[in-house]
């Protein structure tokens, strides 16, 4: 049960880094939680590694966070082309 409760900060985090991501992009929809959580995830995950990685200061603590919101973009963006394509590809034929 620790393990649940461990993993609900988780998924609000994801949520919310796929909902500010959401406000930027044109068709997203904050009502599609899986596509906010998996964005948020990738965004996490990517852009923390990056930002760990470039060894950013404690006192610049929002540069940190404003990587991990623009690699939640990207994320989303990338999702949401890949979701049209498969999309596009089902009703052709």
């Amino acid at each position: 049960m620790r393990e649940l409760y461990a993993l609900i900060p988780l998924l609000g985090g994801w949520l919310v880094y796929g909902l500010i991501a959401s406000l930027f992009l044109k068709r997203a929809s904050s009502r599609d939680y899986l596509l906010l959580i998996t964005s948020g995830l990738l965004g996490g995950l990517i852009g923390g590694s990056i930002g760990a990685g470039m060894e950013i200061p404690q006192n610049l603590w929002w540069m940190r966070e404003l990587l991990k919101i623009g690699v939640t973009i990207v994320a989303m963006y990338t999702i949401q082309i890949i979701r049209l394509q498969v999309y596009n590809f089902r009703n052709k034929t």
